[in-house]
Order: structure tokens, then C-alpha cells, then sequence
């Protein structure tokens, strides 16, 4: 996955390309600490860009969910197609974040 980020006052932006796997945690998991590094208090995550998420994937979501939480930051999963878009909804994320087109 490569990730390319923006921070604009209290907003940040992550786009996402590429796969997001069981390989990227750590790279997901400095993402995370840039995000709480910028004081955000919004993130986007532009998956748009993003040709497929497995399992792990998945996982990394819940746990930036999580972080958004306790970090009082709301995250926002934007623009997921295909492949992507089709396992978030079976998977109902839906229901757990915030997901727009």
C-alpha cells in the first residue's frame, strides 16, 4: 500500500493505493501516530485509489476506529470502489463507520 497524507489546520487526509494487507501494519500503524501527532480532529481515508483490502486490512480499519474514539477524531472512509467497497458492505462496516462515496 502506499499511502500519500495532507493536513489542513485540524483536518487530515490519507490517500490510500495499491493493496492493503497483513504487510502494511506497521506503515498503518504510523499513520495512525501522524494522525494523533496533527491534534486532527477529522480524518479522511480516500480509499479510491485502494485495488483491494483482505482480512487484515479490515482489521487496521477497526483499529483506526478505535483510535479516532479514544482520540476524540471522527474518521471517514471515502470513495471505495469495486473490490473494496464490496467487502466493506458484506462486512457491514456501514453499521461500525462512517462510509460516503
Amino acid at each position: 500500500m502506499d499511502i500519500r497524507t495532507t493536513t489542513d489546520g485540524t483536518a487530515f487526509r490519507a490517500e490510500m493505493s495499491g493493496r492493503l494487507s497483513f504487510s502494511d501494519h506497521q506503515a498503518f500503524r504510523i499513520l495512525l501516530q501522524d494522525i494523533e501527532k496533527a491534534k486532527a480532529k477529522s480524518c479522511v481515508f480516500d480509499l479510491g485509489h485502494l485495488a483491494s483490502v483482505d482480512s487484515s486490512g479490515l482489521g487496521m480499519f477497526i483499529i483506526a476506529a478505535e483510535a479516532a474514539k479514544t482520540g476524540n477524531w471522527q474518521l471517514t472512509l471515502k470513495g471505495a470502489n469495486g473490490q473494496v467497497a464490496q467487502l466493506l458492505l458484506l462486512a457491514k462496516f456501514d453499521k461500525l463507520l462512517h462510509l460516503v462515496d
